[in-house]
């Protein structure tokens, strides 16, 4: 994954142990096929450290949403799949302006 290339990638953030992040990979994973402009991608902090640190994830489940190699919106704990759907909505209206 290439965060420097044009585009909008939502990349969540979680681990195997957690059980909130299982709650939001179902919200996200169902988020993929509504939004095809977008690249989903998930990072598990314990084999990804280094992501981790770069988007200074403190917390999991976290998503990150990203245009153009730069964060545009954060969302963070057991986001609800209303909120989610929001935040990707404006980050693809955003394509169009």
């Amino acid at each position: 994954m290439d965060l420097n290339e044009k585009g909008f990638v939502a990349i969540k953030f979680g681990a195997s142990w957690c059980a909130p992040c299982k709650m939001v990979s179902v919200s996200f994973d169902k988020m993929k096929n509504e939004f095809d402009s977008i690249e989903f991608t998930s990072v598990d902090v314990d084999e990804d450290p280094g992501l981790a640190k770069k988007f200074r994830i403190r917390s999991v489940p976290t998503v990150i949403l990203v245009r153009d190699g730069q964060e545009v919106d954060r969302l963070l704990g057991s986001v609800k799949i209303e909120a989610l759907r929001k935040s990707l909505r404006n980050l693809s209206k955003e394509k169009a302006a």
